[in-house]
């Protein structure tokens, strides 16, 4: 694999033990995109970019400080659970009392969760849905379960991406006592810069995976021209988009 990318990260020095593809390039620019309503409305007229929600959303979030504890990071096709405590940063794959966890106690927004190093901590969850199958989400699952988007998104396609709640959207003209949830989606973060550290050989397999099987999708289903995608649809691409002009019938003048 090869990496682009203006800052370093934790695992970046493995490229010394598995070497330079260059067939697998993993350009890690970071970029951000808001949601409304993550479970339900990934399609593109709820999303927001980061220019988009400085302008119109920011000024009407009323921000969430204890939802910062359960943050979900993308990587490949893996999904990791983030725990943020005040012992540091652990994941779900640090929890020591699992099946208390996968208990379905209905849509409970806190767990009592007890991790290998035996620190206890009650966590708050801003995706309580999640907690019956926190342990058997992959990337597939965690976004088509509840959503319609397309093969090209990049949330199927970037190779890293983290998840998290920011709070919820009130602009002061709704009655309703229910407001939209607001998420962030960081798309290839600095993750070092995060605290964040997972077993870095992980992290670079699930790389390679991830960009392999997707070198190997554009192999077989090659990439349609703008022009075949025009053609395809029915129109024809010397009138359909010209202006004030039609195809000539026999007869015509």
């Amino acid at each position: 694999m090869k990496i682009i990318s203006k800052f370093r990260d934790f695992y970046d020095y493995k490229v010394a033990k598995y070497g330079v593809d260059e067939k697998l390039v993993y350009t890690r620019k970071i970029y951000c995109e808001y949601f409304l309503n993550f479970y339900s409305h990934l399609r593109k007229e709820y999303r927001f970019s980061e220019e988009e929600f400085n302008k119109n959303l920011k000024k009407n979030i009323e921000y969430s400080d204890t939802a910062k504890c359960h943050k979900i990071l993308v990587i490949g096709e893996k999904v990791i659970h983030l725990f943020f405590t005040e012992n540091g940063v652990y994941t779900h794959l640090d929890i020591k009392n699992r099946k208390d966890i996968e208990k379905p106690y209905g849509c409970v927004e806190s767990k009592t969760i007890i991790f290998n190093d035996d620190k206890k901590f009650d966590i708050f969850s801003a995706f309580p849905l999640l907690w019956p199958n926190l342990f058997s989400y992959d990337r597939n699952r965690l976004i088509r379960v509840n959503t319609d988007i397309t093969s090209d998104d990049i949330i199927l396609n970037a190779p890293i991406f983290l998840i998290e709640y920011i709070g919820e959207y009130n602009d002061g003209t709704s009655r309703r006592q229910y407001f939209p949830p607001l998420y962030k989606f960081t798309y290839n973060p600095n993750l070092s810069q995060m605290g964040v550290y997972i077993d870095e050989d992980f992290i670079w397999q699930s790389l390679v995976e991830f960009l392999s099987n997707k070198r190997s999708e554009k192999e077989i289903s090659p990439e349609v021209s703008n022009e075949n995608k025009i053609l395809s649809k029915g129109f024809d691409l010397k009138t359909s988009f010209r202006p004030n002009m039609k195809k000539k019938h026999k007869g015509d003048r």
